[in-house]
């Protein structure tokens, strides 16, 4: 009997934690749709202005073309590491830009190809801060947070927040987005590779959701079977 009730309760343990793994993998599969569908919504939309860029909310923002005019900051630029294309090694070219408006932004330039070694740094277009236009794509973080990391990583965790990064580095207090160049008024600012959409991908989230369901069963069945094999081995020793 003894054996039963621990079985029991350790089944019972075991099968509240599959449960918790399934609700929150599905979870993180609801996030990720919402946010593949709010992607594909937003990027057919017409580009927005500045005004409207700092009016609407994060959902109508969002992935959304925008035009601004202004001059970049030239010695305001920071090299992000780990970026790769083609899978060739290199760095997201990350410039400071300040709009018309008074407003600054990052804008991710695209990438380049790293050096031919870590002591030779990569070769990035100059900018002036001359007067251009730009069309860039928006990038909201408090959105992009939510699918962030691994299929365990927790949202909106510490090392997520690169703005506050970003701000940092630069000694500067910028929009709470960021933009990803496409084009400007000088063609030989635009980025030969621009920073690419996310994945448009629901990702194995809802697969892992019964994965953990089946290992709920899997424990039922368990248990099931040594009580079974216990009740046996008791009418035997009658």
């Amino acid at each position: 009997m003894r054996k039963i009730v621990t079985a029991t309760a350790l089944a019972i343990v075991l099968v509240f934690g599959c449960i918790q793994g399934a609700m929150w993998q599905f979870d993180r599969y609801q996030v990720r749709h919402a946010n593949n569908s709010l992607i594909m919504a937003n990027v057919s939309k017409p580009a927005i202005s500045e005004t409207e860029l700092n009016n609407f909310s994060d959902s109508k923002r969002a992935w959304r073309e925008a035009q601004l005019t202004g001059n970049f900051i030239s010695t305001k630029e920071i090299l992000v590491r780990n970026r790769y294309h083609e899978g060739k090694y290199g760095f997201g070219v990350i410039t400071l830009f300040k709009s018309e408006q008074g407003r600054f932004y990052w804008v991710d330039r695209g990438w380049v190809v790293a050096g031919k070694d870590a002591l030779t740094p990569p070769i990035t277009k100059p900018v002036t801060e001359n007067k251009i236009e730009l069309l860039a794509r928006v990038r909201v973080e408090n959105i992009e947070n939510q699918i962030a990391g691994s299929v365990f990583a927790v949202p909106n965790g510490k090392d997520s927040k690169q703005l506050e990064k970003w701000n940092q580095t630069g000694s500067v207090t910028t929009q709470d987005l960021y933009l990803d160049l496409i084009s400007t008024s000088d063609p030989k600012l635009d980025p030969d590779v621009p920073s690419p959409l996310p994945e448009i991908s629901d990702g194995p989230h809802l697969a892992y959701s019964f994965q953990w369901l089946i290992f709920a069963l899997l424990v039922a069945v368990a248990l099931f079977l040594v009580i079974r094999e216990e009740r046996k081995a008791q009418r035997e020793k009658l």
